[in-house]
């Protein structure tokens, strides 16, 4: 019975599905569908009291909103009303509410509030109760979407519960008030111009930043809008396209035309600052004679730091607590350039503290003698004339490159796997991610991102046992052995040591700055050939390969208490780590996914992303923040606060 349910759920048939599921759930609680829902409380609830249920045919949304004295009238047993009205209060019920929003016109983002509503006895419940969520077509005959959800006593306890998931529509479904977004996203053409070299800057000192002796097309194009113009730029394209040293074009203008103004690069996540950090201490920083500071969670400069500083990299939430008072502070007041890498993650978690930082600063240049300018860095988006009109960028600085412009070309394998539970199908997706690496990149470097440490480890003694298998237990291993040996004896890590040997690298937050470093060293001078790594090596540390491999798209969520997939960005920007601009033609992706996601990972990643404000539910605390500050003194204020953010323009522009 369970076989046949799940055929039909795969092959998204809605009226059998249902159909098979009634039957399952009968066979697990030992009652026909035709029976009464409450037989299952035959403990509490006597044989004559359920009979006389079944005969006056009482369907449980009757009874739920019946009396005690009236279900006693009906059952003409009146003490019987109140037994069966606390069984109705156990039943296990949940009212859903859904609120759908278009991320495409052909993929839609669903937040699902899930509300309990029945008292939870273990004696009934259990650990934990389960529910399948269908999103399906009943008109076309097709399922959307399908997830298992488990409601723990915890879950119980803590109140509704929330849940995001896309559905990709393949159907013209109709949706009162929902306005999809625009058919066609224009974009911006690579020209084919001749690259320009690197003596275009015009500066001998500027010149030596760079080892190599051209701009890519990318920076050839924004060139001359960056580096001879004050205008304010998006730069919408793809991960590896080069954005970095576009942003330090607009860097060298500042420091040629207002040498006296500061540099502010708001990077969202610590590993992007500290990844900043040591690239721009090693050759911008020391090279032109500048000072910088890093202003993170672990770090906080004093005040004559950052007044003496030119280039503060910070993230968002540090630059939104110095900047609210931003009057009594002469440094917010003598920025001259904000950079604001990865800005299309202003949907994200994150999101609405960096939307008000730009907000904020954005109002603060319209009040002070010279205006701030803006550079946004992003990947290829959807809407990049909204988000451009919300910085202030007219044409002229806007650029918004197709995904499908890169220096290197990427080509994107998709492979989907069978599986409902989660660690057995990672473990079947070693054995193709060895044959990936054999096929694709026998000698050339390999990462492979997994969703968390556990899985690092596991990975690297599959391959290692793989490897040993086709009777290369060291294939990946570029070092000589004794080498290899002494480097050994001085890493902490136990796995890490025994992976070493075989050429496998691992890299995630539980090792400590020694062994991350001699990994990232190994790996980067190609001693190492393979690197098993979560994702936040996407984002801290540039390491790209020949050939990426993504193995699985979800990781488990702690606050949730469930598997959940990763943002599309963070795929993207795995992906973006294929394909070294200095030695390959071009990068190769294997991205391994489970079997329902397959279609729409195959349509999603060739699509522009598009970002949404997430600011809606988070606005009173950062209202309640400038109250404190002193910025909103009045009703007008806090409209005034409202016109500068990206969500206010979004409700103006719909």
């Amino acid at each position: 019975m369970r076989a046949l349910f799940e055929i039909c759920l795969r092959r998204g048939w809605c009226t059998m599905t249902a159909l098979f599921l009634e039957y399952c759930k009968a066979v697990d609680r030992q009652i026909w569908p035709h029976q009464h829902p409450l037989r299952q409380f035959e403990r509490d609830l006597s044989l004559e009291i359920l009979r006389k249920l079944e005969d006056k045919d009482a369907q449980l949304d009757h009874l739920y909103e019946m009396e005690e004295n009236e279900i006693g009238a009906l059952i003409r047993y009146f003490p019987g009303g109140k037994m069966i009205k606390q069984c109705l209060a156990s039943f296990p019920f949940i009212h859903l509410s859904a609120n759908i929003s278009p991320i495409t016109r052909t993929v839609l983002q669903v937040e699902l509030v899930i509300f309990p509503e029945f008292v939870w006895k273990d004696r009934l419940h259990g650990a934990a109760q389960r529910w399948w969520i269908l999103v399906e077509d009943s008109e076309n005959e097709h399922i959307y979407h399908s997830e298992l959800f488990t409601f723990t006593k915890r879950m119980a306890r803590s109140g509704p519960q929330k849940l995001t998931f896309t559905a990709e529509v393949f159907h013209t479904l109709s949706f009162q008030h929902l306005i999809l977004p625009e058919l066609h996203t224009p974009h911006t053409e690579l020209l084919d111009l001749r690259p320009l070299p690197v003596t275009a800057l015009g500066n001998r000192i500027y010149e030596g930043l760079y080892k190599f002796s051209h701009f890519n097309p990318i920076q050839t194009q924004a060139f001359h809008i960056l580096y001879h113009t004050d205008k304010n730029v998006l730069l919408g394209a793809p991960t590896g396209s080069g954005k970095t040293i576009s942003a330090e074009l607009s860097m060298l203008h500042l420091f040629n035309t207002q040498p006296d103004m500061k540099v502010i690069y708001i990077a969202p996540m610590k590993a992007i600052v500290r990844e900043r950090m040591n690239d721009w201490k090693k050759g911008l920083v020391p090279y032109l004679g500048k000072k910088m500071v890093e202003m993170t969670g672990d770090f906080t400069p004093d005040l004559k730091t950052l007044l003496s500083a030119d280039i503060i990299i910070s993230t968002p939430e540090k630059w939104d607590g110095i900047s609210r008072s931003w009057q009594n502070r002469s440094y917010v007041m003598k920025v001259g350039l904000l950079i604001l890498d990865e800005i299309h993650l202003l949907g994200a978690d994150r999101g609405p503290i960096l939307e008000v930082i730009v907000s904020r600063m954005r109002f603060i240049s319209s009040q002070t003698a010279r205006p701030i300018r803006f550079v946004g860095l992003s990947t290829a988006l959807a809407n990049a004339h909204d988000l451009a009109e919300w910085l202030g960028i007219d044409e002229v600085g806007l650029f918004n490159f197709k995904p499908s412009v890169r220096p290197v070309p990427l080509e994107v394998h998709i492979q989907g796997y069978p599986g409902k539970f989660y660690c057995p199908r990672m473990n079947s997706m070693n054995k193709p991610s060895y044959a990936a690496i054999t096929t694709h990149s026998p000698s050339k470097p390999v990462l492979i991102f997994v969703s968390s440490r556990r899985q690092t480890r596991l990975t690297a003694l599959d391959l290692i046992q793989f490897a040993a298998a086709d009777d290369k237990p060291r294939q990946f291993l570029n070092i000589a052995e004794e080498t290899i040996e002494m480097l050994i004896s001085q890493v902490t890590d136990t796995n890490l040591r025994h992976t070493l040997q075989f050429g496998i690298g691992l890299h995630h937050a539980g090792l400590n700055d020694r062994d991350r470093t001699l990994v990232e060293e190994l790996f980067a001078n190609n001693k190492i050939q393979v690197l098993v790594c979560t994702s936040t090596l996407a984002w801290g540390v540039n390491l790209p390969a020949h050939l990426v491999i993504i193995k699985g798209t979800e990781y488990y969520d702690g606050k949730a208490k469930r598997y959940v997939d990763f943002p599309v960005t963070d795929i993207l920007q795995m992906m973006g780590r294929a394909g070294r601009p200095q030695y390959d033609q071009y990068g190769k992706a294997v991205i391994l996914v489970h079997e329902p996601k397959k279609s729409f990972y195959k349509k999603f990643l060739y699509e522009p992303f598009p970002v949404e404000s997430s600011l809606k539910d988070h606005l009173h605390d950062h209202i309640n923040a400038e109250i404190v500050a002193g910025t909103i003194l009045r009703k007008q204020d806090a409209v005034m606060y409202l016109t500068w953010t990206f969500f206010y323009r979004r409700l103006v522009w719909i």
